[in-house]
């Protein structure tokens, strides 16, 4: 009986696991099915046994609170996404940097202002944890180069505040 409740909670894990890295949506599907799962397992159990054991009713007990958990955490992160249109979201990418997530050989993921994007390096392969640059972006697919300039312009060049400048300027003036 306990073997198949902890069969059953590692199933639950796993479901949830997939859902929260598959994003808000997802994690609000494997909350639910978790919940079922629990529910069923609950209602089996008692059905066919009579009872039902102090600890297998903490593990459904325990599933049922990773389930409502996950289930809040997919509709907090669909509350608090981007309310940016989405083709005016895609052209914000444009331009800016980020990391590979994975090896790029030529698909794979990259990390742009936090967020995680599928990708494609345009030329060759680019290796875990490289600097990208976001030239393409169409639907939710990115396509990046490698970041050579951010490695220059940290090394090469000097950044002037406005301020300074004009400080410099007046002095020059007098």
């Amino acid at each position: 009986m306990v073997t198949v409740s902890l069969a059953l909670l590692a199933l639950s894990a796993l479901v949830i696991a997939v859902g929260i890295h598959l994003g808000p949506h997802t994690s609000i599907g494997a909350g639910g099915l978790s919940l079922v799962i629990a529910v069923v397992a609950v209602a089996f159990v008692a059905s066919h046994s009579g009872s039902i054991t102090i600890l297998s009713l903490l593990i459904y007990g325990l599933m049922l609170l990773l389930s409502l958990g996950t289930i809040g955490i997919g509709a907090k992160g669909i509350i608090s996404a981007p309310k940016v249109a989405t083709a005016e979201r895609y052209k914000s990418l444009l331009g800016k940097t980020g990391v590979a997530s994975t090896d790029l050989s030529p698909a794979g993921t990259v990390t742009v202002d936090g967020e995680s994007w599928s990708a494609e390096a345009l030329s060759g392969s680019i290796a875990l944890g490289s600097k990208v640059f976001v030239v393409e972006a169409d639907q939710i697919h990115l396509k990046v180069a490698i970041d050579t300039f951010d490695s220059i312009s940290s090394t090469n060049f000097q950044t002037v505040d406005s301020t300074d400048r004009d400080t410099k300027d007046d002095k020059d003036n007098n």
